[in-house]
């Protein structure tokens, strides 16, 4: 699910009345919960490292959230569940326009949890934390962890820093992440073409998206799971500084959940470079060579070739005029083609629901290249 817009949360501060060690009620309590979401400055940096800050930046200002702080409540129980107050208030909340709700517990790290509308988690855990709960409800981002739980997988393959949901330590998501939560048109990530060597300019991911015009926020190698993805990283604000190195990465996509979730016992996304290319260097797998020319302002130009790439490269255009706009993005995703959609005004303010294709272009049943952009201009009401 697309992260899109203002999405309104509730925090509801719970205490546990018989918990061991016993719960501590801080001083203003509501107040330090909102200090967390709204305006929460470093001590080192002076910068502001909140919630809503966090959302708003990563996702280059295309989602936001409006938390509504509600009035404590008390439970006599050790182990709360995400869910707990699903009966006492779940129905009420839907119905007053909330999203998806949270319970701010007091007790130690290792609380963050999400189960479908509910998020729980503790003061005493990150922003991180907070935000990767708050990214796995399912009317906000519905994304899976990316990080390994039990042993499932080698620790070694986990991207780490380079993607919030692979450590939840508040740094930017991956291209990958930010393109399936709808943070990043998916135009802006071109899949190598054929066989050829190519020339691109990467816009480091955490920069202000979409890209400037000439570069591309990460490039795609191959079609089908598993394929690689090339993205640049640089310490560019208060979130990415913490992660480890700066430069080109290589990472393969080993999951076909749309969501990112994990499929059996492999890892969703593997960091193939450990350290990130600097300029000069190159790095080989899969038949894919990947060269980092040189470093510009904001990026780095690089050059990638793929001489196994032999994927068939164009297809058959559907036709999905008359679709509701939904159905007929997922029917061109899934034949390798990028919806875009195009809104006449008298029709901005019609309910999603109600949107559905009046044209199109390319036109249904032509043939173009996997990848190529195809505009949907949307009317709202009756289909024809």
């Amino acid at each position: 699910m697309a992260w899109i817009g203002r999405k309104k949360l509730a925090f509801v501060p719970l205490y546990r009345t018989n918990a061991t060690p016993p719960d501590q009620i801080p001083p203003h309590w509501p107040d330090l919960i909102m200090k967390r979401v709204f305006f929460d400055k470093d001590p080192i940096t002076h910068t502001d490292r909140s919630l809503r800050a966090y959302i708003h930046t990563v996702s280059s200002g295309v989602a936001d959230l409006d938390v509504v702080v509600m009035p404590m409540v008390s439970i006599a129980g050790q182990n709360i569940l995400p869910d707990a107050l699903e009966g006492q208030m779940g129905n009420q909340l839907r119905a007053h326009g909330f999203d998806g709700a949270a319970i701010v517990m007091l007790g130690g790290p290792g609380a963050g949890s999400t189960g479908g509308y509910w998020s729980r988690f503790v003061m005493a855990e990150p922003v991180g934390v907070w935000a990767g709960e708050c990214m796995h409800q399912t009317n906000l981002c519905d994304f899976g962890d990316l990080f390994p739980f039990g042993g499932d997988f080698p620790s070694g393959e986990n991207m780490g820093p380079f993607d919030q949901m692979a450590g939840f330590g508040a740094t930017h998501p991956s291209a990958y992440t930010k393109r399936a939560v709808g943070w990043l048109d998916r135009s802006v990530v071109p899949t190598l073409p054929g066989p050829t060597a190519e020339d691109y300019t990467l816009h480091s991911i955490s920069l202000v998206q979409p890209p400037p015009s000439g570069r591309v926020a990460a490039v795609q190698i191959g079609r089908q799971v598993p394929y690689l993805m090339v993205e640049a990283r640089q310490r560019a604000d208060q979130f990415d500084r913490n992660i480890p190195s700066e430069g080109v990465i290589v990472y393969r996509v080993q999951t076909t959940n749309p969501r990112g979730w994990v499929q059996g016992t492999t890892c969703p996304l593997a960091l193939l470079t450990k350290s990130a290319l600097a300029a000069g260097q190159s790095f080989a797998s899969d038949g894919a060579t990947v060269q980092v020319n040189s470093s510009v302002p904001g990026g780095f130009s690089i050059t990638v070739n793929d001489p196994t790439n032999t994927q068939i490269t164009q297809a058959v255009v559907p036709d999905v005029t008359g679709w509701k706009k939904q159905a007929a993005s997922d029917r061109i995703l899934n034949a390798g083609f990028i919806p875009q959609f195009n809104v006449p005004t008298q029709f901005k303010n019609s309910p999603a629901s109600s949107l559905w294709v009046y044209s199109q272009s390319p036109a249904g049943e032509s043939i173009a290249l996997l990848g190529t952009t195809v505009t949907l201009t949307l009317h709202g009401g009756n289909v024809f």
